[in-house]
């Protein structure tokens, strides 16, 4: 276990390394060598509030949640928001694709509870900006930014100009353009490589050299079989950072499979933790984002992990 607690580490130390906050004590939880893994919750506690929502990000941290995922999208006059659909349909009580309505339009709507959908009632809440999630983040907790739709360089720009750098984590893909990447790293945002295992069109000595070009702060791998987690940690090492799975079984909107981990599923984590969480951290995970961020919380703890 030793080498995963350094793993776990790295990744936290490399979230705050080149920007510490001025007040770090919101923070201090990540520093400790002790905590071997990190809980990331899928949207945001969405379960206690609604998706993509303020309220979620600050359910999470008063909870001793880790991190929380958001999804970011452009609006059709160049501003960026919270919202994982290209539409507003399902989590609001608007209609009509994000990149055709502007900015005000689009965080005026009111969000439905929980994960949307007429049976889910509205809420008072309102859809965020990407700058006001940002300001409820700092310093508070970890935030792993799902970028569906804007652009890299913009998303960069409204971190630093929040004084976020300290508590984000960018995903990029493998193609992403270097210089992203050396300005991310250059004002202090982590990097994370989404790996989709069965898109993967290269050979492991390709994808290597790839990984080991990014430099990666984590990689969140996305796979069919078991034995991919497996074999995946075996070729990278510690070259590719911390490893980040997903575990959410179903899909929010439509209830079908999300198939991004094989067999390591939320609905088997609650039946048999040790069998699915206590597997992954055992392969080498120090990253899990899930659905049921309190139950795997629970677990840690008990499993002093």
């Amino acid at each position: 276990m030793k080498a995963l607690r350094v793993s776990a580490f790295a990744i936290a130390m490399a979230l705050v390394a080149f920007s510490a906050p001025a007040s770090a004590a919101g923070l201090k939880s990540f520093h400790d060598p002790a905590r071997s893994v990190l809980v990331a919750s899928h949207r945001a506690c969405w379960k206690m509030a609604s998706e993509n929502a303020i309220d979620g990000i600050r359910a999470c941290i008063a909870r001793g949640i880790d991190m929380v995922e958001v999804d970011v999208r452009t609006t059709k006059d160049g501003h960026l928001i919270l919202m994982h659909d290209e539409t507003v349909d399902r989590t609001t009580n608007g209609h009509g694709a994000v990149a055709d309505l502007a900015e005000q339009d689009v965080t005026a709507l009111l969000l439905r509870e929980r994960g949307g959908g007429e049976k889910n009632v509205l809420t008072r809440r309102h859809v965020p900006t990407l700058a006001a999630a940002l300001a409820v983040v700092r310093n508070r907790i970890l935030v792993n930014l799902d970028v569906k739709a804007a652009a890299l360089d913009q998303v960069i720009d409204e971190v630093v100009a929040a004084h976020a750098q300290s508590s984000v984590q960018l995903n990029v893909s493998l193609d992403v353009d270097p210089a992203v990447v050396a300005r991310a790293k250059a004002s202090g945002i982590a990097l994370q490589l989404v790996d989709i295992e069965r898109d993967r069109k290269l050979s492991d000595s390709e994808f290597l050299a790839k990984v080991e070009a990014l430099q990666p702060d984590a990689v969140q791998v996305i796979f069919d079989r078991d034995a991919a987690i497996d074999r995946l940690h075996a070729l990278l090492g510690n070259r590719g950072g911390a490893l980040f799975v997903n575990t959410m079984t179903s899909d929010i909107a439509t209830g079908h499979p999300m198939n991004l981990s094989g067999s390591y599923t939320d609905a088997g984590a609650l039946e048999n933790p040790d069998a699915v969480w206590g597997r992954l951290i055992q392969t080498g995970v120090s990253i899990i984002q899930t659905d049921e961020p309190q139950s795997l919380l629970q677990y840690l703890s008990r499993r002093t992990w």
